[in-house]
């Protein structure tokens, strides 16, 4: 309600949505919001953000978070599992606890207001993306670990 001209994109689907619908209702911003349902295109509909906002409140490591990354989009999300350590707090977005529903909206309302401040943590993100989640470090990281846990328990490197 704060920014009239906001819309909104909801991806995926589920038993609430029907609940979700009734909300958007409630809170006068159906006619602002597309609600896609399942979608195998979203980096493609990413693309069209200005702030990504998770707000599971559990996750291991969405793939969606280093996507929006990629994209320059700064994410706002719960502080739950995997998000935590794919957001740099105040740096590529920002984090928040579990069920602060007013915290999350004025993160985004923050960097919806704030231009530069959006694309500043936007192209964090992309660094942070490329470095935290490229695929050979990821490989290396785990090529490591391996050795790693084979030496604990006293067996040889492959």
């Amino acid at each position: 309600r704060a920014l009239p001209d906001c819309h909104f994109l909801l991806v995926g689907d589920g038993p609430l949505r029907a609940d979700v619908e009734a909300a958007l209702v409630e809170e006068g911003i159906a006619e602002r919001t597309v609600l896609t349902g399942l979608r195998r295109d979203v980096p493609r509909l990413m693309a069209a953000l200005d702030v990504f906002l998770l707000t599971s409140l559990w996750e291991g490591l969405p793939r969606v978070i280093p996507q929006a990354m990629a994209l320059e989009i700064p994410v706002v999300a719960n502080r739950a599992d995997g998000t935590a350590e794919a957001i740099a707090h105040g740096e590529t977005g920002f984090l928040c606890e579990p069920g602060e529903i007013t915290e999350l909206a004025d993160h985004c309302l923050t960097l919806l207001r704030n231009p530069d401040l959006r694309r500043i943590m936007g192209q964090r993100g992309r660094e942070f993306a490329n470095r935290e989640f490229d695929v050979r470090q990821m490989v290396t990281q785990i090529a490591e670990l391996y050795e790693t846990l084979l030496e604990q328990k006293g067996l040889r490197k492959i």
